[in-house]
């Protein structure tokens, strides 16, 4: 026999309860995915390969019975389900350290809570415990829902923004959905405060909002709210006074230190942010130690002009002395020193400190780095470096496939710390359906200690294309400078050994089947993007010119120009616009393969890869000498990181520059999908062709990895 368990009754009471950049695969532009696994890698490496896994899906949550037995007797509105998820934590804490008065108090007292937030002003909660079992005893009581708010008194601020800051929606809403907004005082009076806090930010400083006055029907089931604003006079600055105990900059430099426009309305939180902003303006010109105090007083501001006066104490001026570097084991010890070696005896500058610790993160050759900055006696600042070094070598394995690739394997090893030297070496060796290809790429940032970089790269490959295979090997070298944060330019040297066999073109079309090329060239990038990889915002404008040499006689020059734009619409409405262009000046016959092509994933989409263009009498492309391309598109979520697109592309590809023209532009008109990854998207993309010529396919798909344009 069952013993039994004499039930406990109580109340509860109203007081309650005491996220570097990885390779891989993506060498070839059609790749969908590159799945990396890095070995005596960094840990940033370790983050970012999460992405790529499957997610854990969290556990699903016991059933209420088998998690903690608890019965609620009187919930009538509110369903048990609902009730179990708001008491999670109580219950957990039931389940975990067994079931005792105060915890079942702790629970009855929540829930009451909880019902009063839903609009049960008059909610109570007793507890009962039988055995192992906790009985909740609910009285709801009436629920009183939002039904009208009516604001008087506000001539400046518009009643759907007042609505908003005070319950969080639209009087709309609040209509079409009175469920979702309770009559709650408490929430009520915290949106007054929101309001209180807008109309001061606004330069309102003398406004005043009165308590809402509740008028509650008879049956309690309604409310409706008036709330009475008196806005009183807006508040802007007035006149602006610099003074201070050491000689200071020029007013007109001072006052583009505040780093605010003074035509704002006055409010204590942009007065106290100007402050901070002269603060750092003078930090930047070596005044480490200065400080910056300001005089307001908003009652005597005639016409509601507050005069403003910063009081600023400079210091002296503090200048770059030396370094020491705590930590490193494997890098050369000169190698920090030499990066911080430009501020030697400079005006201390917090910026370009903050510029030259960045420099070095993006390295990835530090698991953690601090600067410390130590002001001396001498007015000089000594540097305190504590670094923890990253692991630098790696080896990668990538798996990928594309439209027109195919299916691709690839294997990387890489060393980011080459002899201790801080520069990179890396060598990837990739096999897809249509090629074979290895480089080796050496990278050198900072080139004799300079503000130059180097690209040094030696590559052989083995690829089918439409028409033809070619085997070639080259070297080629890139000397880069970056000026400012924006702007890079470079020049750089390549030389090749170009075979092309297996061709089934038509042979007066082909040129040359082996030779040597050399290339001398020239580029630029002006780039404004919010990010290289998954851009939003910004633009980019780039261009290349070079002049080409085939067996020691000149043989062509080429130009090929870029512009892309983003734009965000709305938080998650994205649209992307580009033009590029190229031409080829021949000097003798240009070779096949030196040719342009247009036409696939990242061109004009209604066209398979290099499909559009000249053709053979066989129908393989040919390549042309002047091609243009133009594409939007604008995208939208569609699940989490899953997003649509729809776009438009245009382009044209000629055989002969001569002919070069936007009269025979080809449309593709289409949509897609994306998802996307830390390193770029993953792409489907379908495009029909609406001037569809005899023999032409009426659109095309494609599967590819990253940004089309």
């Amino acid at each position: 026999m069952r013993p039994t368990h004499a039930p406990i009754h109580a109340r509860a009471s109203g007081s309650g309860p005491a996220r570097s950049s990885h390779r891989g695969c993506t060498t070839a532009p059609s790749l969908l995915l590159c799945i990396c696994l890095c070995l005596c890698a960094s840990p940033s490496h370790a983050q970012w390969l999460q992405c790529f896994l499957p997610r854990k899906t969290a556990a699903s949550p016991q059933s209420p019975s088998a998690a903690t037995p608890v019965r609620f007797n009187g919930a009538q509105s509110l369903r048990a389900e609902e009730l179990h998820t708001r008491l999670e934590e109580p219950l957990r804490e039931i389940r975990e350290r067994g079931l005792t008065k105060p915890r079942a108090d702790d629970t009855a007292y929540y829930l009451a809570r909880f019902y009063r937030s839903r609009g049960f002003a008059e909610a109570e909660v007793e507890y009962e415990i039988h055995g192992n079992t906790l009985q909740l005893n609910i009285r709801e009581g009436p629920r009183t829902l939002l039904r009208n708010v009516r604001f008087t008194g506000n001539r400046a601020v518009a009643d759907r923004i007042l609505l908003d800051y005070l319950i969080g929606a639209s009087r709309e809403r609040v209509r079409q959905n009175p469920g979702n907004f309770p009559y709650v005082l408490a929430d009520l009076l915290a949106g007054v405060e929101r309001i209180r806090g807008h109309y001061e930010s606004e330069g309102f400083l003398d406004a005043i909002i009165d308590e809402p006055e509740s008028d509650i029907s008879a049956d309690r089931a309604a409310a409706d709210i008036t709330l009475r604003i008196h806005e009183g006079p807006r508040y802007h600055f007035g006149f602006v006074r610099f003074s201070g105990n050491a000689p200071l900059p020029a007013n007109d430099a001072l006052t583009k230190g505040l780093g605010q426009d003074l035509s704002q309305p006055y409010t204590a939180a942009r007065l106290g942010a100007m402050q901070h902003n002269l603060e750092h303006f003078l930090q930047t010109r070596g005044h480490l130690k200065a400080t910056v105090s300001a005089d307001a007083d908003p009652t005597n501001a005639p016409n509601q002009r507050v005069p403003v006066e910063f009081h600023l104490a400079p210091g002296p001026v503090f200048s770059f002395k030396g370094i020491t570097v705590h930590g490193t084991e494997r890098l050369r010890a000169s190698f920090i020193p030499r990066r911080f070696a430009s501020l030697q005896g400079q005006t201390y500058d917090p910026s370009k400190l903050d510029e030259k610790y960045r420099e070095l993160l993006r390295t990835g050759l530090f698991r953690s780095l601090r600067v410390e900055s130590l002001p001396q006696p001498d007015n000089t600042v000594q540097l305190s470096v504590t670094a923890e070094e990253a692991r630098a070598r790696e080896i990668g394995f990538s798996i990928g496939a594309g439209t027109y690739e195919g299916f691709a394997f690839g294997v990387r090893l890489a060393d980011r710390n080459l002899l201790g030297s801080g520069r990179p070496l890396s060598l990837d060796l990739e096999v897809s359906q249509r090629a074979i290809r290895g480089e080796l790429l050496l990278v050198d940032p900072w080139v004799f200690e300079s503000k130059f970089a180097f690209r040094g790269r030696l590559y052989a490959q083995q690829r089918e294309e439409s028409g033809y295979s070619k085997f070639e090997t080259g070297l080629r070298g890139d000397l880069s400078r970056k000026f400012g944060t924006h702007f890079e330019a470079s020049v750089f040297a390549q030389s090749e050994l170009v075979e092309i066999t297996n061709t089934v073109i038509d042979a007066a079309l082909v040129g040359s089947t082996a030779y040597p090329i050399f290339t001398l060239g020239l580029s630029q990038s002006l780039d404004f993007r919010d990010s290289p990889v998954n851009p939003t915002r910004g633009w980019i404008l780039s261009s290349t010119i070079d002049t080409d040499s085939i067996g020691g006689q000149p043989a062509f020059n080429r130009a090929t120009a870029r512009f892309s734009s983003y734009h965000s619409l709305s938080h998650s409405l994205h649209l992307a616009l580009g033009a590029r262009a190229g031409i080829l000046v021949p000097v003798t016959d240009i070779p096949l393969d030196e040719r342009f092509f247009l036409g696939g994933a990242s061109t004009v989409r209604s066209f398979a890869e290099r499909d559009l263009g000249p053709k053979d009498s066989h129908g393989y492309p040919v390549g042309g000498e002047a091609f243009t391309v133009f594409n939007a598109e604008l995208t939208f979520p569609v699940y989490r990181s899953l997003q649509g697109a729809l776009f438009i592309d245009a382009g044209s590809l000629t055989k002969s520059a001569g002919t070069y023209g936007l009269d025979s532009l080809r449309l593709g008109i289409g949509g897609g999908l994306r998802y996307q990854l830390p390193i770029g998207p993953v792409r489907l993309d379908a495009a029909l062709n609406p001037s569809r010529k005899t023999g032409e396919d009426i659109g095309a798909v494609h599967f590819s990895f990253g940004f089309a344009f």
